[in-house]
């Protein structure tokens, strides 16, 4: 059975921290799809933890990237090169089959089902399922759970013949603490190397990555840190995605191992909008809708582009308001008010008959679509807009 192999230069620890932006990416859109998938004003709570996580996830990406930065590499789309493996794309299409993690199984675009609770459940389980870590096979990947991968950046952040000491990490570009709110945890701006692993131990607190031990501590186990506003308690994502997939909440003395036991946490999967994935190369839904899908993929495609400017420690500049005058303003905070500008056309699509694919609805493609081919795409749109008439 093969093993997975440690990072051992700067290359591929660089080229590591691309695809760990393109992981938290990657679990982004499954969650927004389930999320957008809820009918008006029904399963509320169910929205509330997928919301709360898909921010959590935010930041988890503005954690790598600082971390990025920091060690003088900027955040890109590109392909990468890692460990002697060629053109591994940071940027998920769907359905996706990691090639990074080999137990994670494959990532799909699903409306609120419990399917998709269960695949959710998956993808935050310590071991993606599994009964030990022993038993999963790396296969063709590098790694077989995301903790291990995560487990293999710090000990690369930590190694003085990768990094040599703390101005290793002087490089700077940080996104700043302020420009992330939503959820919860808070950005670390990464200065040197005992913040570089404190950030990506933020990521491995919340969310994938989580620790096999942890299993069995309080599934409730939050910090202040993990407290928002109003009081809601942060605890795994994991648990939170557990807790959807029982119906109950854990009680404040279980383990994360264990059944959750506390009060009802009802899902209603019948209040949910019946949307069917198809890939940006299949079938044809008809001119009007696929002119829809064609410009919800445009809009998302902007929208990765601004997270990047945004990971990059860059400001997004636009234009004044009629006097001509540009004005800089922080990416971040911009690029998460776009995604929720977003959801108004998932939804749309969510509410809209699959003409060729009787009984669903619409589903958004989250197609990242290449700069040098968005012009034609408009393009296609017009005309079938021009169809449609």
């Amino acid at each position: 059975m093969s093993r997975p192999k440690a990072i051992d230069n700067l290359k591929d620890l660089q080229a590591a921290l691309q695809l760990a932006i393109g992981l938290e990416l990657s679990t982004i859109p499954v969650y927004l799809t389930a999320l957008y998938s809820i009918k008006e004003d029904a399963n509320t709570d169910a929205a509330q933890t997928i919301r709360s996580v898909v921010m959590e996830e935010m930041l988890h990406m503005t954690l790598a990237a600082n971390v990025l930065n920091a060690i003088g590499e900027t955040p890109s789309i590109d392909p990468v090169e890692f460990q002697k493996r060629k053109n591994l794309s940071p940027i998920p299409g769907y359905p996706l089959v990691s090639p990074l993690i080999s137990k994670i199984g494959t990532l799909d675009l699903l409306p609120l089902t419990p399917q998709a609770v269960a695949s959710f459940v998956k993808i935050e389980h310590p071991l993606h399922g599994a009964a030990s870590l022993q038993a999963i096979d790396v296969g063709e990947c590098s790694y077989r759970t995301i903790g291990e991968f995560y487990e293999a950046i710090k000990k690369a952040l930590e190694d003085p013949r990768i990094c040599e000491d703390d101005h290793a990490f002087e490089h700077g570009d940080q996104v700043p603490a302020d420009q992330y709110y939503g959820g919860a945890g808070s950005v670390v701006e990464v200065t040197d190397r005992a913040s570089a692993v404190a950030a990506i131990q933020k990521i491995v607190d919340e969310g994938e990555g989580l620790p096999e031990k942890r299993l069995g501590e309080k599934a409730k186990t939050v910090t202040d840190k993990d407290k928002l506003i109003n009081g809601w308690e942060m605890y795994s994502h994991y648990a939170r995605f557990r807790e959807l997939q029982t119906g109950r909440r854990f009680r404040s003395t279980q383990k994360a191992a264990a059944e959750p036991e506390g009060a009802l946490l009802l899902v209603d999967y019948d209040a949910v909008h019946p949307a069917l994935h198809v890939p940006r190369n299949g079938d044809s839904a008809g001119d009007a809708e696929d002119r829809a899908l064609i410009e919800f993929d445009l809009s998302y495609s902007a929208l990765v582009d601004d997270l990047y400017l945004a990971f990059s420690g860059r400001p997004k500049v636009r234009g004044g308001l009629g006097d001509g005058v540009e004005v800089a303003k922080p990416a971040l905070p911009l690029a998460v008010h776009t995604m929720f500008e977003l959801k108004r056309s998932a939804v749309a699509l969510m509410r809209t008959p699959n003409p060729a694919k009787p009984g669903y609805t619409l589903c958004p493609r989250f197609s990242y679509v290449p700069i040098d081919e968005r012009q034609k795409l408009r393009e296609h749109a017009q005309e079938l807009r021009e169809q449609s008439r």
